[in-house]
C-alpha cells in the first residue's frame, strides 16, 4: 500500500469504484478513437471520474479524510490556477488550528487507451504542482494491465501515477 494518507484515500476510493457506473460511457478509446476530439475532451473518462467522486464523498462522509490525519478536504476550483486547461479535481485541505486554507492535491484521471490525453495530463499535473502549487499531483490511469506498453506508464517529474486495472477492478501506486 502506501505512506502517504491522500495517496491511500485515492486509491480506497478507486477500489470502490461500480463497474456498471464507471463503465457507462465504455472503458477505452479504440485506434480509430485515439485522435478524436472526444478522446482530447476525455468523454470517456467522464464516467469513470464521477463514480471516483462518488465514492470519494462516501469516505468523505464517514470522515475517512479526517480518520486519515488529512483534516476537511474539499474539492473546489483554484482562484489562482493559470488559465486554460486544469486537472480534473482539485483538492483543498481547510484551515484548522488557525492555518488557512491550503492546496492540497490535482488530480486527473485518464485512459490507457488515450495517449495523448495522458501525456498532457501529465504535463498538466507537473505544472500544477509548481504555479499554483499543489504538493501532490495524481493521474490515475484506467485500463487493462495486459495493454501497458512494454516501456510501462510514461511518468512526469514528481507526479504520481496510480493505475487502475479495469479486469481485476484493482488500483495500485506505481
Amino acid at each position: 500500500m502506501t505512506d502517504d494518507p491522500f495517496l491511500a484515500l485515492v486509491v480506497e476510493a478507486l477500489n470502490l469504484l461500480h463497474p456498471r457506473f464507471a463503465s457507462a460511457h465504455g472503458l477505452a478509446y479504440t485506434a480509430d478513437e485515439a485522435d478524436t476530439p472526444a478522446a482530447v475532451r476525455k468523454e470517456r473518462e467522464r464516467s469513470v471520474l464521477l463514480e471516483f467522486y462518488h465514492q470519494f464523498r462516501r469516505l468523505w462522509d464517514k470522515a475517512l479524510p479526517v480518520k486519515l490525519g488529512l483534516g476537511h478536504v474539499v474539492v473546489q476550483g483554484d482562484p489562482d490556477a493559470p488559465p486554460g486547461r486544469q486537472p480534473d479535481l482539485l483538492f483543498w485541505q481547510l484551515d484548522e488550528d488557525g492555518r488557512p486554507d491550503r492546496r492540497l492535491a490535482a488530480v486527473s484521471v485518464v485512459f490507457l487507451s488515450n495517449p495523448s490525453a495522458l501525456m498532457a495530463d501529465l504535463s498538466l499535473l507537473a505544472r500544477y504542482q509548481t504555479v499554483p502549487g499543489y504538493p501532490i499531483a495524481v493521474c490515475v490511469v484506467v485500463g487493462r494491465r495486459i495493454d501497458v506498453p512494454e516501456g510501462g506508464i510514461p511518468s512526469a517529474g514528481t507526479v504520481t501515477r496510480v493505475f487502475f486495472d479495469t479486469d481485476r477492478r484493482a488500483a495500485e501506486p506505481l
